[in-house]
């Protein structure tokens, strides 16, 4: 699929190029050919005055002006007979009469005489017609070799284009390329978390139908499988969604002024009886009290999934919340004592459906979208996430977040235990 859109992404790029550049060409030959008989036009204008001038004030004397190089001067009677010729030397007799009946009243005009051409000016007059003829000679060398030069260009050009055609289809399929392979790990990653637990679903489900006599309370404990299953699908799907739609940008942000104390204490309410069940210690603290302007919601559950890994993966120690100011920023830092990432995983915990054999499993419920979520929700608030961990020893993960304008950190401190 990939060759045959290169192909025609390189034929549409070199025809788009070959085109330009004998556009080029053809433009830079018809301005110069357009530039040098403007310039000859204009001699010619002027040369007309100077002969009409000198015809009208020594009608029967001999014409003593002598021309520029390359032109015919003319004075015909008005029976059409030849007054003056200048020069008379090395011209063919049959020139004079040729260029008197293609001659026209006050235009310019091409004549062909014998592969000579000429640019030929009639001024007629009540007794008789000047004509004035330049040869073209030294412009159409000018301008034959210039179309030589261009031939040669269109033929270089092609080759030029095709190269720039290939470089710029491969250029242009580097991020279809990857955009392309991301979505087929994707649904390659969704498919496999959605297949757990509809097999389970299933497995749960076809248990019933064999023993139809059953009560429910029998049986309560395969529903209570199925109804764990369901939610973790449903969680799943919803996160997929939302991971979707934010490459879409259909999310929008209902950004409003937060208040960095309350987000803090919020998020970690809700997992002080968590910690409690495992005697984890959790500590959080409020260095500074600063303004932030987001979406609450957001910026709460991004606070609860970075709190909620750091739960699942500590078995025993503490948990540490610590937010503060940083100049125009304010910082979060959730720390733990848990088993830690790997330095070969650490760079890639972010992508979705990451999970590091020892850090991330499905037995613990992960199914590795939560720090994906979590990366976007801190872009898009245009702040930034960084992770700092070490096997057997903790993880330790840092977001930086835009301050409200305007608005001065309050100076204090605050335990939240």
């Amino acid at each position: 699929m990939f060759n045959r859109t290169r192909y025609r992404l390189a034929l549409l790029f070199s025809f788009v190029f070959f085109v330009l550049l004998n556009a080029l060409g053809a433009t830079l030959y018809f301005t110069t050919e357009k530039r040098l008989y403007s310039q000859t036009d204009r001699v010619l204008e002027n040369e007309m005055r100077a002969f009409e001038g000198a015809v009208t004030r020594q009608p029967r004397r001999d014409f003593l002006f002598r021309p520029v190089r390359l032109m015919i001067f003319l004075h015909w009677d008005t029976e059409g007979k030849l007054l003056l010729q200048v020069p008379r030397e090395n011209m063919d007799e049959k020139l004079p009469p040729l260029l008197r009946d293609a001659g026209v009243e006050g235009k310019i005009v091409d004549v062909n005489a014998d592969s000579t051409y000429y640019r030929l000016l009639t001024r007629d007059l009540p007794g008789g017609r000047l004509q004035i003829a330049y040869n073209l000679e030294p412009e159409r060398n000018v301008l034959n070799d210039l179309l030589v030069v261009i031939a040669a260009g269109s033929l270089a050009s092609l080759l030029i284009a095709v190269l720039a055609g290939l470089f710029l289809a491969n250029r242009a399929l580097v991020p279809i390329r990857k955009a392309w392979e991301q979505q087929q790990q994707f649904v390659s990653d969704a498919s496999h978390e959605l297949r757990t637990p509809l097999s389970v679903l299933q497995i749960h489900l076809e248990r019933l139908f064999r023993h139809p006599d059953r009560t429910i309370e029998q049986e309560s404990e395969k529903i209570a499988v199925m109804i764990d299953e369901t939610r973790r699908m449903s969680k799943l799907v919803g996160d997929l969604l939302m991971l979707a739609r934010s490459q879409t940008h259909e999310l929008k942000l209902n950004e409003s002024s937060i208040e960095l104390r309350e987000l803090v204490v919020k998020a970690a309410k809700g997992f002080e009886e968590l910690c409690e069940m495992r005697q984890i210690r959790l500590e959080a603290q409020v260095h500074d009290s600063a303004i932030l302007i987001g979406d609450p919601d957001y910026l709460h559950q991004l606070l609860v999934i970075l709190l909620d890994n750091a739960w699942k993966y500590t078995r025993e120690g503490s948990i540490s919340l610590q937010a503060g100011t940083d100049g125009s920023l304010a910082v979060l830092r959730i720390e733990d004592t848990g088993i830690g990432i790997s330095s070969e995983d650490l760079p890639y915990i972010f992508d979705r459906f990451y999970r590091a054999d020892k850090v991330r499993g499905r037995s613990d419920g992960g199914s590795g979208l939560g720090l994906s979520i979590a990366k976007w929700i801190v872009e898009a608030h245009n702040g930034v996430i960084r992770a700092e961990s070490m096997e057997g020893v903790g993880t330790a993960i840092e977001v930086r977040l835009p301050l409200e304008r305007h608005a001065r950190p309050a100076s204090g401190r605050y335990r939240i235990q």
